[in-house]
């Protein structure tokens, strides 16, 4: 769950400690999401058929392929990119041609043999957003391209959603979040600044966190529609912290102001809801990912707080562990 450093931090000549190498080979959001998913089906006291979370990490891995490789089009020289940016741009056309389709395969046939239609309908409107993001964020050097992706899957995607069985409200508010997105990139597109209240960073955690929810979103029926967005908006703070954190350790920016203020943020807001499910005011089920989450943001706080005699590397690793280490909490 990382971002593209600066130049500043750009080492590709390196040798690659082993610790390291979940990181290259983007394995680190996978397991997390993975994980996650696990602990909130315990939360809400369902169970999930293991090919879920195969599915769940192997659509995970394959976005983070992509967008990694797609960012290395946009450069002119190897030298530009940092130690994983190295690898995808080393091996690209292995991953796009070798990998790539077989790992979409695998993921077709999850989706038309073992996911549940309601859960398959939700991944599909997840991958409309996510087919949106990368085609806005990444693949910098390719206006042209971008643009034909955005347009073929912002309007296949609000025609596929008119097709979806859902309410009539949730296709409106899903072909809603579509063309928003499309907008945004054509902001972008047009030189116009939506980082500073949209930043990168921000919408992939919301992505992520969307995904990681799906499966119990549908699968545990909750009766209001509360108790399943403030998981989600809980996850994509948590994941915003982790995002963030990194891309200011990758940046060199180690007095940033607006990390702590999000970091801060998400502890109110976890507290809050902690306050709440203790009231009876919200659903028993939040009590342990709330639980995790907050241990998850005090880790963070504590890696970041040590950021100055951390290597950019190592704060990754850490700051990702951090995501994970204190999900125990949620069993107890």
């Amino acid at each position: 769950m990382t971002a593209l450093p600066p130049a500043s931090e750009l080492t590709p000549a390196r040798h690659t400690p082993w610790w390291l190498w979940p990181h290259v080979l983007s394995l680190e959001a996978p397991v997390v999401a993975v994980l996650w998913q696990a602990t909130l089906a315990h939360t809400h006291g369902i169970r999930l058929t293991p090919l879920l979370g195969l599915g769940l990490g192997l659509a995970c891995w394959v976005i983070y392929l992509l967008d990694r490789t797609l960012d290395t089009f946009g450069v002119q020289s190897a030298a530009e990119l940092d130690v994983r940016h190295v690898f995808y741009h080393r091996h690209r056309r292995v991953l796009l041609l070798g990998v790539l389709p077989p790992a979409l395969l695998l993921l077709a046939w999850l989706a038309l043999f073992v996911i549940p239609e309601g859960v398959l309908w939700q991944t599909a409107g997840l991958a409309l957003l996510v087919a949106l993001y990368l085609a806005s964020w990444s693949a910098q050097g390719s206006p042209f391209s971008r643009d034909v992706f955005v347009s073929c899957a912002g309007l296949g995607g609000i025609m596929l959603i008119s097709h979806m069985p859902l309410s009539s409200g949730s296709r409106f508010a899903l072909s809603l979040l579509v063309l928003g997105v499309m907008v945004l990139s054509v902001l972008r597109q047009l030189d116009i600044r939506m980082g500073q209240w949209l930043p990168k960073e921000m919408t992939a955690a919301l992505l992520f966190a969307m995904g990681c929810t799906t499966s119990t979103r549908f699968l545990a029926m909750p009766e209001t529609i509360a108790e399943p967005v403030l998981e989600c908006v809980l996850l994509a703070l948590l994941f915003a912290c982790n995002l963030h954190g990194i891309s200011c350790r990758e940046a060199g920016l180690q007095n940033d102001r607006k990390h702590p203020q999000l970091v801060l943020g998400t502890l109110l807001f976890t507290l809050a809801l902690l306050v709440s499910i203790g009231q009876g005011e919200l659903e028993h089920s939040l009590l342990g990912p709330a639980h995790a989450a907050l241990g998850a943001v005090l880790l963070h706080s504590l890696v970041h707080g040590m950021r100055r005699r951390l290597s950019v590397d190592a704060y990754r690793v850490l700051a990702d562990l951090a995501l994970i280490l204190p999900l125990p909490l949620a069993w107890l």
